[in-house]
């Protein structure tokens, strides 16, 4: 997997990829200059939360793009884990969505990367309850899960 990581750094304008499982813990990463393993995987969770809340609203969706001021954020959805890749504003993310894309498909053939993800497989959904969010999100995922009925 971690060579999978590297195809991803090496494309120009990326400064670093990490996976997450599906609690928001960092299973691999090039350790990104930007940001710190506690950062990772709270980046891990807030994301996995979007795609469970994305779900529960109707939306299938597979990736999560956002772009800030000085650097851009892809997330991947694959199921198990969510591959994250951070760079520079002006990268071609088409190039790396293509790249994302490999990388995730190889993982799939591989049986030492599915048994490693299977190591850390957890349901997303679990990210999502009272104690795991302050009183407005909770609200709010409430509004959201009542709406998906």
């Amino acid at each position: 997997m971690e060579r999978e990581i590297e195809q991803l750094t090496a494309l120009p304008a990326v400064e670093g990829a990490f996976l997450c499982d599906n609690r928001g813990d960092v299973i691999v990463s090039s350790d990104p200059a930007v940001l710190a393993t506690v950062t990772m995987n709270t980046i891990g969770r807030e994301i996995g939360r979007a795609f469970v809340a994305l779900h529960a609203a109707g939306f299938q969706a597979s990736r999560i793009d956002l772009t800030y001021d000085s650097w851009r954020l892809l997330a991947q959805d694959i199921g198990d884990a969510v591959l994250f890749v951070i760079a520079q504003p002006a990268v071609d993310m088409a190039i790396v969505r293509m790249t994302a894309d490999v990388v995730t498909a190889a993982w799939k053939k591989d049986p030492a990367a599915q048994k490693r993800l299977q190591k850390h497989r957890s349901e997303r959904a679990q990210l999502v309850n009272r104690t795991a969010l302050d009183p407005g999100s909770w609200l709010s995922w409430n509004v959201i899960a009542q709406r998906s009925q």
